[in-house]
């Protein structure tokens, strides 16, 4: 009987998570950094161009730990004719390139649900690496729309500090 329970546990969530499907979430978990540092800086979307906006850094302010707090990152995705993106338009993943390395984050709830039309797409992500200050890296998001994604770039990054 425990068995047929235990089983029957496993087989219902095998099922889920076949029917559910681990979706682009699981595909961004494998994207090679040589594939995320080839992304455009430059997207079309439905005719529109959006390019990243990326401001990165780690907080050393007195209260801080003595090595600094983890990175912080603010993004803004703003298209080119400066008019508000679609509002089923969302930032839903985030990576910071270093080098051979990377941070990788997915928004749980990309910023724009439920809020007025803005001119750009605003999101921000927290507890990265302690990588830095003064260095210089990439960023790249994948921006959402429906089920199409689409990925854009920032190189050149430079994670500041505050004192």
């Amino acid at each position: 009987m425990k068995w047929t329970i235990v089983g029957g546990v496993l087989v219902g969530c095998a099922l889920l998570l076949a029917a559910v499907g681990c979706g682009a979430a699981c595909k961004c978990c494998r994207t090679t950094t040589d594939a995320l540092a080839a992304a455009p800086e430059r997207v079309e979307i439905d005719g529109r161009e959006y390019t990243l906006a990326a401001n990165l850094w780690r907080d050393f302010m007195p209260m801080a730990p003595p090595d600094g707090e983890s990175l912080i990152a603010a993004l803004k995705v703003s298209p080119a004719d400066a008019m508000p993106p679609s509002a089923d338009l969302a930032i839903d993943h985030v990576w910071v390139l270093n080098g051979e390395k990377q941070w990788s984050v997915a928004v749980v709830r990309p910023s724009g649900a439920g809020q007025l039309p803005a001119s750009q797409l605003e999101q921000s992500v927290r507890n990265g690496p302690k990588w830095g200050p003064g260095i210089t890296v990439d960023v790249v998001v994948r921006l959402r729309q429906g089920k199409r994604t689409w990925l854009v770039r920032q190189a050149g990054v430079t994670i500041k500090r505050t004192d």
